[in-house]
């Protein structure tokens, strides 16, 4: 092999190796998978999904709620603003499209509701009231929960912007329509 070939080769094999080392090796990377993302909002906690598969009728989602994964109804719920708690189901399977949930409690003063009902205008945005839940105020997308006292917290928003039709909805990109009459925010 001549020396220009040699010298070439050698430049190659450096070339793709560091490129293979600045990558991070993404092969089995939680990028793929969404698991980092989100994980610059402070309060933010991954929690992996118990299946992804379509099923009738009432499904028992263990853990918090409302539930932020796992098998679901085969019509998503409509995204947009509800005053009525909607089927688990139906919802969940709407996070699965890359809608984020937006629940809140009973105790959640009107003018507070009405913060986050304005939120439901935005595209893959879901609220609703939810009894049962261990905060105020928590906001669900795909494998991914935030618990918060206040509907003016500002993470509220980067949550949303991280997640609402973000990388870790397995069906991103899916229309958030279905079942559901939301009412106008």
């Amino acid at each position: 092999m001549s020396r220009a070939r040699r010298l070439l080769a050698s430049a190659l094999i450096v070339v793709v190796l560091s490129g293979a080392c600045s990558s991070g090796g993404s092969s089995g990377s939680a990028a793929g998978t969404g698991e980092k993302a989100g994980s610059d909002i402070p309060g933010v906690v991954f929690e992996r999904a118990p299946g992804r598969s379509h099923r009738q009728g009432a499904i028992d989602y263990p853990g918090k709620k409302p539930p932020s994964g796992g098998n679901h109804n085969p019509v998503p719920l409509t995204c947009g603003y509800y005053d009525q708690q909607p089927p688990d189901e139906f919802a969940v399977h709407s996070l699965e499209h890359g809608a984020v949930w937006i629940a809140y409690g009973p105790t959640v003063a009107a003018a507070d509701v009405a913060v986050l009902r304005a939120l439901a205008k935005q595209d893959h945005v879901l609220v609703t009231p939810y009894a049962g839940m261990d905060t105020p105020i928590t906001l669900v997308a795909w494998e991914h929960r935030l618990e918060l006292t206040s509907a003016t917290d500002a993470r509220i928003q980067q949550f949303v912007n991280t997640f609402a039709n973000g990388p870790s909805a397995p069906e991103r990109g899916a229309a958030c329509a279905g079942t559901g009459q939301p009412l106008a925010p």
